[in-house]
């Protein structure tokens, strides 16, 4: 641990960072090789190898559009690597599958984080959910097509519910951010706006459950009667009661306006430069 900027490297991959020159801080926020991946105000993603092994960089830097937006919002302080390296921490706690840190930095000025980066290694073998079933959902029929839903959708299902019951809310539930594996295993990503209460209020139970169904309905090849199927299992029961009615229309309203809400978004962004 580096005092002056919190810097904590796992020791499995403490040799092999060092012989590809990253010794401290700098090295990791001014890293130049690799692919770039995305990028938003104040947050970049490059993918980089170091020998056999693939890593994902996430880097967070001082932006001051997001600087005041934190302060109408009461979030002047947020230490965004230290939060996501303790939400992953805490969902492979909650027995969920998910990707693997391996180092972590932050630098401060008067207690708040200036700069900071993240360091995950690859989930090799892995694509999203949402696009793993449009490919191989595509050309096949009948029962095979069944069994490929059947695989994927309950236990997407039981990660919602455990999510849930561990009083964890994820904010970016889309199934984009659930990767499936060569060997089929499913985890769960994208980790940095993770909430945990004792129990996940309402409006953000609502929240994750309506950004799950956008998602899936927007694959194209995943049903109505699919998503409900994902419902019914999400609560354990096989018949709706009036309460299990009151928070699927909720669900399906606030599917409306992430909807909208989207369209916005991707404008916005595109105005920004940061898709095309």
């Amino acid at each position: 641990m580096n005092p002056a900027t919190n810097l904590v490297i796992a020791a499995d991959v403490r040799e092999l960072f060092l012989t590809a020159g990253f010794k401290d801080f700098a090295d990791f926020m001014e890293m130049a090789d690799g692919r770039h991946i995305c990028h938003k105000r104040g947050r970049s993603v490059y993918r980089f190898e170091v020998g056999s092994r693939a890593f994902y960089l996430k880097r967070n830097r001082f932006h001051r559009v997001e600087f005041f937006k934190g302060l109408l919002r009461f979030r002047l302080f947020r230490r965004e690597a230290v939060r996501e390296w303790r939400n992953i921490l805490m969902i492979r706690d909650a027995g969920i599958p998910t990707i693997t840190p391996v180092a972590m930095g932050a630098r401060y000025c008067f207690g708040f984080e200036t700069a900071s980066f993240i360091v995950s290694e690859e989930l090799y073998g892995s694509e999203p959910l949402d696009r793993l079933l449009r490919r191989r959902l595509g050309p096949l029929r009948g029962r095979d097509r069944r069994r490929l839903k059947g695989h994927y959708l309950p236990r997407v299902a039981d990660i919602a519910r455990t999510l849930h019951d561990s009083g964890l809310n994820h904010q970016d539930f889309y199934l984009s951010h659930f990767y499936a594996d060569d060997g089929e295993g499913l985890f769960l990503i994208d980790l940095q706006r993770v909430m945990h209460r004792f129990r996940v209020p309402l409006r953000y139970q609502v929240k994750d459950l309506a950004q799950l169904n956008y998602s899936a309905e927007m694959t194209g090849v995943l049903t109505r009667a699919d998503r409900m199927r994902v419902f019914h299992r999400y609560l354990g029961v096989s018949k709706l009661c009036a309460a299990d009615k009151i928070l699927l229309r909720k669900i399906l309203a606030k599917s409306g306006r992430i909807a909208k809400h989207t369209v916005k978004l991707l404008e916005r962004r595109r105005r920004r430069g940061e898709i095309l």
